[in-house]
């Protein structure tokens, strides 16, 4: 208005403003550019060390992207500031160094619900009120509360999805103990089986002959490399196995003729129940069968025949090399592993107990992204309302003088203030956590790791998690922000506005 008053132009009055905020994007950019390149990857790297050889990280520096985000910053803070310059230099030069009057309020829905209005107290009903009556700020804090707890939930998200997989794995589908490889040929002879007794006898409850060989599988968009099982007994398979669908359905073992594959490779081929499927091994000969069940799987790629399918394409029986077993109870599984490599007919002993404490060790480096991520949205909901919680206090001020000359006590006046704005907070997060379940989605859907497929799971105590941090960098906020109340001259609001 006094730019106005002494002759400036519309162009370099909303200029002024416009170059204020543009160039606090641009140093954000810079700033965020930097922690982008240097101090995120790092953290990233080192989680990646603890699961894989030390590969030196070399940094590309990617100037579409830098673009991309440059444009995106300046288009939010100076877009904003123009709409906001445009709709102010409408009025007159007098009309803006006047002081506005307050927003009147209004009646809320809640005052149309006599049973609880009549009994709410005068302060909060006060605040009800001051939460409609600013609708930008109502909805700002809810856009950036609602950020901030969507953050939190996917990185909680990530955790239980990529941590918890190992368990699932070998405790809920392969619930075999072990695997034992041998290097000699077909063990399906009398004498093969009298051999097998006499050998695991003394440690294994029940063990089952398996041909595992490597094959694959050939579709219109690639070549995949998969484990194609074939048990001797298909009825045993589930002392090993647990073929269940998404909903938990049990799937029967494939009959002539058939196939069952795991879900994460008919969701990257886009396999249905009912589709033919071709597989190959690398004498170029081809079986095909059709897809009788999708199981659920989380470690390496499956299909998994009959005997009689085998024989019927290839004109042969497959080759038993392998044997799945289960322990005796009391039996020390790494012992009983020792114990048998000391046959020279066997070339190898899986404990799928190690496999698990293996895979889950690995993933535990999730945690330092988990942390990134966590901060960053801690630093998101901080900034978010510490902004709003400040200007909500200097375009109040009168009003919170008023209060304070009235006789309010220190807690009484923060509890005035604040009260808005924990409800806020809780509006924001309800909004936050279902964000936060399709943000999780998507991450999830964008982490493709051969052979692995992650679970994509969100832990009931996830939500708790996120909803007690959200509450706490509120509770923050309105810590720091209690001194600048505490601060407020109640002689303000005896003053005129001149």
């Amino acid at each position: 208005g006094m730019f106005k008053a002494l002759g400036y132009g519309e162009a370099t009055i909303m200029g002024k403003y416009m170059i204020y905020s543009g160039t606090a994007a641009v140093i954000g950019c810079v700033g965020g550019y930097l922690i982008g390149t240097y101090v995120f990857p790092e953290v990233i790297w080192y989680a990646y060390h603890l699961m894989y050889i030390n590969i030196p990280l070399i940094r590309v520096v990617d100037w579409k992207l830098i673009c991309i985000v440059l444009a995106a910053s300046l288009l939010c803070t100076i877009g904003t500031t123009w709409l906001s310059c445009r709709y102010e230099l409408a009025e007159t030069a007098a009309g803006l160094m006047r002081p506005k009057a307050p927003k009147p309020g209004k009646r809320v829905l809640l005052e149309r619900i006599p049973f609880i209005w009549k009994r709410m107290k005068f302060l909060k009903k006060v605040s009800v009120r001051n939460i409609f009556r600013y609708k930008k700020r109502f909805f700002m804090m809810i856009i950036g509360i609602s950020g901030c707890t969507a953050l939190l939930l996917t990185g909680f998200g990530l955790k239980d999805s990529i941590t918890g997989f190992a368990d699932t794995q070998f405790g809920e589908i392969q619930v075999a103990d072990g695997t034992i490889s041998f290097n000699t040929g077909n063990m399906t002879g009398d004498a093969d089986t009298a051999r097998l007794d006499e050998l695991l006898g003394d440690y294994v409850e029940e063990y089952d002959i398996v041909s595992e060989m490597s094959w694959d599988l050939v579709e219109d968009s690639g070549v995949k490399s998969v484990n194609m099982i074939i048990m001797e007994d298909p009825a045993h398979i589930s002392r090993y196995v647990k073929f269940k669908d998404h909903k938990g359905n049990e799937i029967d073992y494939p009959g002539k003729g058939e196939a069952v594959i795991n879900n994460a490779l008919a969701e990257q081929y886009g396999i249905k129940t009912g589709d033919e499927i071709t597989v190959r091994n690398s004498d170029m000969k081809e079986i095909r069968v059709k897809v009788s069940g999708i199981f659920n799987n989380h470690v390496y790629n499956y299909v998994f025949i009959s005997p009689d399918t085998y024989e019927e394409q290839m004109g042969s029986a497959p080759e038993y090399k392998t044997v799945y077993f289960n322990l005796k109870d009391g039996i020390d599984a790494h012992q009983a592993a020792a114990d048998l490599m000391e046959d020279s007919s066997i070339l190898s002993v899986t404990v799928n107990n190690d496999m698990k404490e293996r895979i889950s060790n690995m993933m535990k480096s999730m945690n330092y992204i988990v942390i990134v991520v966590i901060l960053s949205a801690g630093a998101l909901a901080f900034i978010v309302l510490y902004n709003l919680t400040n200007i909500n206090i200097t375009e109040r001020i009168r009003e919170i003088a008023t209060i304070k000359v009235l006789g309010f006590f220190k807690n009484e006046t923060s509890a005035y203030v604040f009260r808005e704005n924990r409800v806020l907070t809780a509006f924001g997060i309800v909004f936050g956590l279902i964000l936060g379940v399709f943000l999780h989605r998507f991450v999830m859907s964008q982490i493709k790791v051969d052979m692995v497929s992650f679970d994509v799971y969100v832990a009931p105590l996830s939500y708790v998690y996120s909803i007690v941090l959200t509450f706490v960098f509120n509770f923050l906020v309105n810590l720091i922000m209690s001194a600048k109340l505490e601060n407020i001259n109640m002689a303000e609001s005896l003053k005129s506005v001149e």
